[in-house]
């Protein structure tokens, strides 16, 4: 059986290692990887693994029988090309074209590509996807852009699950990836009152690009009243995309009375929250997880018809022998918003202007 490259996780610390190049059964489609992001949650996975194992197995996405040492194979926002269709597949798009996908194996009782221990992830230079959920990349879509049609969805997604309309107000807390895919939909969806928070001012100046009617540094004014007061009084929705947990009972404490708050940051730790200013403010407190496959292919869209600024996202790239050093940097303060991996490549990290 044929090897390849692979950036592995375990114990908190990502390494370059050899594994078997996988073979696709029924259904699947051998891919070899072109571009693929490094996420928040891989980040997160990364930082807190024991927490996210301890999930997985209440869940039942890991058996009791894993333990805390279980290798993941990261890997979930991609663009690849198309190697090997394995067998009862219908064969449409032909072998070299370019695909992405929802990062789910339904073949495989619906586990998730590169979170899902035992799965190749698209950090590794082939894996594995299911011919019925790909999507092929129009021809004017850089690789880079197509991996970053699953943030972009995430961002979708939460908005659809707000339930937002025209003349209410959006305050999106944290400017990185998600924060940025959510101010971009807002935008797709018609909504003008849109303020941004960040504590990094080039954050902010990407949002403004992105569709931010307003910018606010939380350090130095609080979000919360800066929104309330820019939407004139309309409903105020937060969405949360920092992924610090204690940031909610904050929002939950200073929100007006009939506000929606949107949770889409990655929170495994356990939280304290006073739900009694919830109650007593009537407020809506919501959870975003995923998308739908039809917001999936409306993001590709989105990008295939300029409708999103994607470059404002993108701020590095890296080969995938400069993955170890590129997480170092990411695990530490940075300036970093989106970081994509090409694993047909080596590379130390480098900025993209």
């Amino acid at each position: 059986m044929s090897q390849m490259k692979a950036i592995v996780m375990q114990d908190g610390t990502v390494s370059l290692t050899q594994v078997a190049r996988p073979q696709p059964s029924d259904g699947q489609v051998l891919v070899r990887s072109l571009a693929c992001g490094i996420c928040g949650s891989d980040l997160h996975i990364t930082r807190h693994s024991n927490e996210v194992f301890d999930f997985y197995r209440k869940i039942g996405v890991m058996p009791e029988s894993m333990d805390d040492h279980t290798e993941v194979m990261l890997g979930h926002e991609f663009c690849a090309e198309i190697v090997e269709y394995g067998p009862n597949t219908e064969q449409n798009l032909a072998i070299g074209s370019r695909v992405t996908s929802v990062p789910i194996l339904m073949s495989q009782n619906g586990a998730g590509i590169g979170v899902t221990p035992g799965l190749n992830g698209a950090y590794s230079e082939y894996f594995i996807l299911d011919e019925v959920l790909m999507l092929a990349v129009p021809d004017n879509v850089p690789a880079e852009a197509a991996a970053l049609t699953e943030p972009l969805a995430v961002g979708l997604h939460a908005v659809n699950r707000s339930d937002i309309a025209a003349g209410e107000t959006a305050l999106v807390v944290g400017c990185g990836p998600i924060g940025l895919a959510v101010i971009a939909a807002l935008k797709l969806r018609g909504i003008t009152n849109i303020v941004a928070a960040d504590l990094q001012a080039e954050k902010l100046q990407k949002a403004e690009v992105l569709g931010a009617s307003l910018t606010v540094n939380p350090s130095k004014q609080d979000e919360v009243t800066a929104a309330a007061e820019h939407g004139a009084n309309s409903r105020l929705v937060i969405f949360e995309c920092v992924g610090i947990h204690t940031l909610i009972d904050g929002f939950i404490r200073r929100a007006p009375a009939n506000s929606t708050i949107v949770v889409t940051g990655i929170h495994t730790a356990t939280a304290s929250v006073n739900y009694a200013y919830a109650t007593v403010k009537e407020l809506d407190l919501r959870f975003s997880y995923y998308y739908q496959p039809q917001e999936f292919t409306e993001c590709l869209n989105a990008i295939a018809e300029g409708k999103i600024p994607w470059q404002q996202m993108l701020t590095g790239k890296v080969g995938i022998d400069g993955v170890e050093q590129a997480f170092e940097q990411l695990l530490s303060p940075n300036d970093h918003i989106k970081v994509v991996i090409e694993p047909w490549r080596n590379g130390a990290l480098q900025e993209v202007e």
